[in-house]
Order: C-alpha cells, then sequence, then structure tokens
C-alpha cells in the first residue's frame, strides 16, 4: 500500500510540473491584490506572480492541514493515556479486592476447620461493606 501511496504522490507531481511547464506564460502574469472594506481605506499588494499565489495558496493549505493531523493525534494520545490510567486504577482495585476476598476465604476456612461458626458468614461482610462504602444511603443522616 506504501509503494502505491508513492507512486500516486510521484505522478501527481509529475502532473503538476507539466502543467506549470506549458502554462508558464499565462502564470507568469503579475497580478496586484486588492483588499478593500467599507471602514479602511484600500489596500493593495506588490505586483505578484501569478504562479506564486497559486504556490502561496497550497502551502498555506498544506500548513492548516497538518496542523488539523497534528491536533488529532495529540487529543487521541491524551485520550489513550487517560484510557490507560483508568485501566490500571481498575486493575490495582481488582487486586486489592481479589487480596481481600483470599483472605476473608481463608480465614472462613481456619474457622470452619476449628469448628468454630460466626453469626455473620464472611463472605457477606465484605459486600455488605463494599456496598456501604460505594454507594451512600441518602436516608442514613
Amino acid at each position: 500500500m506504501r509503494y502505491i501511496k508513492v507512486l500516486l504522490l510521484a505522478v501527481v507531481f509529475f502532473l503538476a510540473l507539466v502543467f506549470f511547464f506549458q502554462n508558464q506564460g499565462a502564470l507568469s502574469q503579475s497580478m496586484v491584490l486588492t483588499l478593500n472594506l467599507f471602514f479602511i481605506p484600500a489596500m493593495s499588494s506588490i505586483a505578484l506572480p501569478f504562479y506564486f499565489l497559486v504556490i502561496a495558496a497550497f502551502a498555506c493549505g498544506a500548513l492548516m492541514t497538518l496542523g488539523f493531523l497534528v491536533w488529532d493525534k495529540v487529543s487521541l494520545t491524551a485520550r489513550l493515556m487517560k484510557q490507560k490510567w483508568q485501566i490500571s486504577s481498575l486493575e490495582r482495585e481488582l487486586d486489592k479486592t481479589k487480596k481481600k476476598l483470599g483472605a476473608d476465604t481463608a480465614r472462613a476456612q481456619f474457622l470452619s476447620k476449628n469448628g468454630k461458626t460466626d453469626a455473620a458468614t464472611p463472605a457477606a461482610a465484605p459486600v455488605a461493606a463494599a456496598e456501604e462504602s460505594l454507594v451512600p444511603d441518602p436516608d442514613k443522616n
């Protein structure tokens, strides 16, 4: 695909060169640009060849396109970094929860081996505590 893009770019460049060489007479004519606004006195540029204006317009368009592409790349990179940070935060939270659940499970197994039982099941206590810490009850005040 890259070779096709390079080939097409070379063809377009070649055609642009042919256009400029075949139309040198018309493109070499001098032009004076005039800006005439209502409240400002008329302003005029120096005499410029037409090909200069064509090349300047192309360069301005290329710079604007480059600016938009850079802006898009920067914003996508920022979004990617934000999502990676969010993923790592959620992974840390998951690891903490797994460790806590593993410790509670080990405690429950130890107590069941010794014949001791709690009034509340050990697995239900962390779930209730997690729900209370995540979602505040608006009725409790």
